[in-house]
């Protein structure tokens, strides 16, 4: 009798073992404890231009509007003389959703992007179920490319959704396309179509899902079905693909993202090597970070002699394994989607390989792998569940490690990078964070670094600059700020430019210089408030008392806690004789930012002068 209750127990245990709800609930709290720092996460990198000083994003639009959006362009007046050639609508759309649901909260932001993994998880688990029919291969397919730490770039830093979006749309079309083939019904298809134009909207790689689709047809369907038949299964995708088209050139102007010139039997020869460094990446996960991999100085040479002997396994492998649809169509999926980021056309990017692009081939990937992993030891149930698990919890405390030492606030990563890895791409990120924290030296020193290493940005020589007026050296600032004038620059950029060229000028006593070089700070760049507060202080310093005070009223209605517009405003009152304005203006402000700014100091000036008019 005890026995037979046992047995019954251990029966009702495997049955919830073995359900879909059970199992996507392991995973998805595996990944909400693996990315846990990610909800006191800061924004980092290009998310302070693309999300937190984007208009497109605070300022409310209409939906359409952002279908005629250039991704990566913030200032409409950078469009003449300035394309990224990237065509993502639907990013600043779901950015501006973020918005209206969290603030401007960064940690808000990266929920959402937690939450997005989670769903390409979850259609991942139902994309290999509905494939292979089998939960277990399903789960350990997911659940790994859920925690796997190359993931964390795209997960992590919020910039990165696009990754995201284009793999979750486009796994739910590759899905409903592989049920309508296998159901014949319209509902599927529509879906389908529905959601490829939705990767397509999201990024540039949902173009890739065509072969993906064909490649799956060729494997998995009769091959006495005919041609002309299968050739109108394709029109609806032709024709959503003409109107994304349709749209890209009249928002960008051209078929492509534009892209560095570069010698095609380089990028040939070297493809291998590049294939190799991701597979690598997948495999064998250590040391990473924000990559910046370039080709390798020689032709001949280890790196080269590697990539080849990996690619020439790859290939051996798929023709061993050919005769599996599901591995074959896996590898040749993967093969696909990950042909945009080989380098063969050439792009604009900085690195030949980045952890973000496997985000799409990774999961087309692991449906085969792990197809081939439990077909290969199927005989071993319990060593295979071991291993997995094993390797589950590994990949997982190593993601969950970059999270908190990484990807969670700009200090730690650009420690991390320049300090840990040598990756002085991002020394200028560095030394701003010294310069914040007004450790000048160590800053000056990776400034300079920056700027040996990376000549032609721009951003590193106005930064630079404004540390020298910080220091006390004008001069020298605006020596520096001559070599970068040549350079190419956004209109934000150029406004900043032009106000520390006239802090330098007002340092160095030149007021008329500043104050022109302020006007034209303030024509580029009008939503910045401590520029006005600097227009408005090279008034007040000239005499023009009126100008001033209009000045630093239009910083104050960009952001009405500005501090240095309304140390400016204090100080123009004070020289006015309104001391009872500038009285009532610094008692409307906190004790400790009034010592912090020295105004305290101001406002008993002001009550002196005051009692003695009485």
């Amino acid at each position: 009798m005890t026995f037979r209750l046992e047995t019954k127990k251990l029966h009702i245990s495997s049955n919830v073992m073995n359900q879909s709800w059970f199992l996507v609930a392991i995973l998805f709290l595996f990944v909400t404890l693996t990315y846990f720092p990610t909800f006191s996460g800061e924004f980092i990198l290009d998310d302070h231009t693309l999300i937190e000083n984007n208009p497109h994003v605070r300022d409310a639009s209409s939906i359409p509007s952002y279908f005629a959006q250039e991704d990566g362009i913030t200032d409409r007046r950078d469009v003449p003389g300035y394309h990224t050639g990237y065509y993502r609508p639907l990013i600043n759309l779901t950015y501006w959703v973020d918005y209206k649901i969290w603030g401007m909260s960064a940690p808000g932001f990266r929920t959402s992007n937690l939450i997005l993994h989670l769903l390409t998880c979850l259609v991942l688990f139902k994309t290999i179920l509905l494939m292979i029919g089998d939960r277990q291969i399903a789960f350990w397919a997911s659940l790994i490319f859920a925690v796997h730490p190359a993931n964390t770039e795209t997960v992590s830093w919020v910039s990165s959704r696009n990754n995201i979006l284009v793999t979750l749309f486009g796994l739910g079309s590759f899905y409903f396309y592989v049920k309508g083939l296998g159901e014949g019904g319209s509902k599927a298809r529509i879906l389908s179509v529905i959601l490829f134009l939705g990767a397509l909207f999201s990024k540039e790689f949902g173009i890739m899902l065509l072969p993906i689709f064909f490649f799956y047809q060729i494997a998995f369907t009769k091959k006495k079905k005919n041609l002309s038949t299968s050739w109108k299964g394709y029109l609806p995708y032709l024709m959503t693909l003409l109107l994304y088209f349709l749209l890209r050139v009249n928002v960008t102007h051209s078929l492509l993202t534009p892209s560095e010139s570069g010698d095609l039997l380089r990028r040939l020869y070297f493809l291998p090597y590049v294939l190799a460094f991701n597979l690598m990446i997948v495999f064998l996960p250590h040391d990473l970070h924000s990559l910046i991999i370039h080709y390798p100085p020689t032709y001949l040479n280890p790196q080269a002699i590697f990539g080849f002997a990996v690619a020439s396994l790859f290939v051996v492998f798929l023709c061993k394994e050919r005769k599996d649809k599901i591995i074959l169509f896996s590898l040749l999926a993967f093969g696909v989607s990950i042909f945009p980021v080989l380098q063969v056309v050439p792009t604009s990017a900085v690195s030949l390989v980045s952890m973000r692009w496997l985000y799409f081939p990774m999961a087309f990937l692991f449906i085969g792998l792990f197809q081939f992993i439990y077909r290969s030891l199927k005989s071993k149930s319990f060593l295979t569940l071991s291993m997995l698990g094993l390797v589950s919890i590994y990949l997982g405390g190593y993601a969950a490690t970059l999270n908190q030492s990484l990807w969670h606030d700009e200090e730690k990563f650009f420690q991390r990078e320049v300090l840990f890895f040598n990756n002085f791409f991002y020394a200028g990120g560095l030394a701003e964070t010294f310069y914040e924290k007004k450790a000048f030296a160590k800053a000056e020193k990776y400034f300079k670094i920056s700027l040996r290493h990376y000549p032609k940005g721009a951003k590193n020589y106005m930064n630079y600059a404004a540390l020298l007026i910080d220091t006390g050296r004008p001069k020298e600032a605006l020596a520096v700020l001559d070599k970068a004038r040549s350079l190419p620059m956004t209109h934000g950029e150029q406004g900043q430019w032009f106000n520390n060229a006239g802090m330098a000028n007002f340092q160095l006593k030149e007021y008329g210089h500043a104050l022109a070089k302020f006007l034209k700070a303030v024509e580029y760049a009008p939503q910045n408030d401590q520029f006005w507060a600097n227009l408005g202080g090279a008034y007040g310093e000239m005499g023009d008392y009126a100008d001033s005070v209009r000045a630093l009223k239009r910083g104050l209605e960009i952001r009405p806690d500005s501090k240095q517009v309304l140390k400016n405003l204090a100080m123009t009152y004070v020289r006015m004789g309104k001391h009872k304005e500038a009285i009532s203006l610094m008692e409307g402000m906190p004790q400790r930012v009034l010592e912090s700014m020295g105004m305290d100091e101001l406002k008993a000036e002001a009550k002196r002068a005051l009692e003695s008019q009485m």
